[in-house]
């Protein structure tokens, strides 16, 4: 029950915080909203703002890059117990933009398999001098704003 609590708080503050980080675009129905917790491990010689610092400025461009009506957002949480954890927010300007990499069945199609080939150089040169992340994926993810 926490743990949807938890969930639910950290939906609430996002799509709340949505619009600030949208500079003045705000939400419009019809986006869709990503919400990916993130676990992040650093490299040894790695700082957390190293690892930051990279996704926001080389990570989240090459993502939008190649994946047409995205805009990605990573966050902090507000809380300290949250450590090595973050939030990735992908929004999507329409739900179409989104469901366009997939199939009817939810698997992934050409196009999202093409785009994740591109972006994984950039992703294995995150890897290599800051450290990974792990996601946990769940149908609960994604928001349509009404």
């Amino acid at each position: 029950m926490y743990s949807i609590a938890k969930k639910l708080l950290m939906i609430t503050a996002v799509a709340l915080l949505i619009p600030r980080f949208c500079h003045a675009q705000g939400l419009e129905p019809g986006n869709l909203i990503g919400v990916h917790v993130v676990t992040v491990t650093l490299n040894a010689n790695a700082t957390m703002d190293d690892f930051i610092n990279f996704y926001v400025r080389e990570v989240l461009p090459e993502y939008e890059k190649n994946w047409p009506g995205l805009k990605g957002y990573l966050l902090k949480s507000f809380f300290p117990d949250s450590k090595n954890k973050f939030a990735i927010v992908w929004l999507f300007k329409t739900v179409e933009d989104r469901n366009r990499n997939f199939n009817p069945d939810g698997t992934a199609n050409q196009l999202e398999k093409a785009a994740l080939q591109k972006v994984k150089p950039i992703e294995e040169k995150l890897k290599r001098l800051y450290g990974a992340y792990t996601v946990q994926y769940t149908r609960e993810d994604d928001w349509v704003v009404q």
